[in-house]
Parts: C-alpha cells; sequence; structure tokens
C-alpha cells in the first residue's frame, strides 16, 4: 500500500506539466538633436562657438567716458538639423584688464533678431525683458543674475536677439582714464526635452 502510494504520487507530479508560450514585445529609440549657433556684427556668420572668445561683439567704444553707454547685438540660434527646442541662459560673465572694474552693463532679450537699428537705447525699456540689470540700473560686468532668465528658442533653425549696453559707471575716478578691458558673457542653451 505504500508502494502504490509513492507511484501514485509520482503519477500526480507528472500531470502538472502546463503548455508554454512566450510573447516579446520591442521598441526603437533615438535622440534628439539640440545644437546652437551664434552671430553678430563682428561675427556675421552663424557658426558654433562653444569657448571663448566666441562671437566678437561690436561695440566700438574705443574712447569711453562716464555714463556714456555703447551697444552691440548678438543672435542665437539652433540649427537646422535640431529636433527640439530649449532655452537660452546668460550663465557667466568674466572680465579682464584694468577698466573692467569700473564697467556696468545691461542685457536685453530683443523682440526679433538683433541689429544695427534695434540694439539702440530706446530698446532699453521699462517693457523690455531684461537678462542683466533693469530700465534703471546697471550691473557690474562680471555679475549675473542669481536667478537667470531662460529664454525659450524653438527648433530648427529658431532664433533668438539679445543686445548688451555697457558704460564706464558714473563718477569713476580719473585713474581709469586710458585703460582698457575685455568681457566675455557666456550663454547657455539646454534643450527641454
Amino acid at each position: 500500500m505504500l508502494a502504490a502510494g509513492v507511484v501514485l504520487g509520482v503519477g500526480s507530479i507528472a500531470t502538472i506539466a502546463a503548455w508554454t508560450d512566450n510573447e516579446n514585445a520591442t521598441g526603437s529609440f533615438g535622440a534628439s538633436i539640440f545644437d546652437t549657433e551664434s552671430q553678430s556684427a563682428g561675427s556675421p556668420a552663424y557658426a558654433s562657438r562653444p569657448t571663448a572668445p566666441g562671437a566678437t561683439l561690436t561695440f566700438n567704444a574705443t574712447a569711453m567716458s562716464p555714463s556714456t553707454s555703447y551697444f552691440a547685438w548678438l543672435n542665437i540660434r539652433t540649427t537646422t538639423t535640431t529636433t527640439v527646442g530649449g532655452n537660452v541662459t546668460l550663465t557667466g560673465a568674466a572680465a579682464t584688464g584694468t577698466l573692467a572694474p569700473a564697467l556696468q552693463y545691461r542685457l536685453i532679450r530683443l523682440g526679433g533678431v538683433g541689429s544695427a537699428a534695434n540694439c539702440v537705447s530706446t530698446a532699453f525699456t521699462a517693457g523690455s525683458v531684461y537678462l542683466a540689470g533693469s530700465s534703471t540700473t546697471y550691473s557690474t560686468v562680471t555679475t549675473v543674475p542669481a536667478s537667470p532668465l531662460a529664454n525659450p528658442i524653438g527648433a530648427s533653425g529658431a532664433e533668438l536677439g539679445f543686445c548688451v549696453e555697457v558704460r564706464v559707471a558714473a563718477g569713476s575716478a580719473n585713474t581709469y582714464q586710458g585703460q582698457t578691458a575685455t568681457v566675455t558673457w557666456t550663454f547657455t542653451a539646454t534643450s527641454a526635452d
């Protein structure tokens, strides 16, 4: 009887087997493309300029005096192969030269691409979009706002125009006469997706 029970147990194990089948699912993936280029009066052809000095801003400011402003424009666009939009943000400002401590600036985003016609004093109004300074204040040339403004830019050739105003601060010491400086602003473009 014990032997019969063992045989019965082996037989019942054999009947537990089941049919099996598999289903597979495969997905394909591709990375987006996000690339920008810049252009200015001194660098008129759009090109990628990821390292300093970058595009040449043309201020024509070789004989500056306190409180006299000089202007230069910069355009940034996504390349035609860019598949997603993003944001362009002012992330850095560095200066060299003995005139640098006396320099102040304001920076705005223009309503269209920058040019000599629209990067002028009248562009700096209370309603302008300021990346640095305001309609009534200036920043030192090495200062970037603690909470930088993100400027939306579209994909595939979308453009943003910026205008920079630079001046020697009012009341600057006479010791700044004849001195020079170079300022480099860094704009960081980041894809939205």
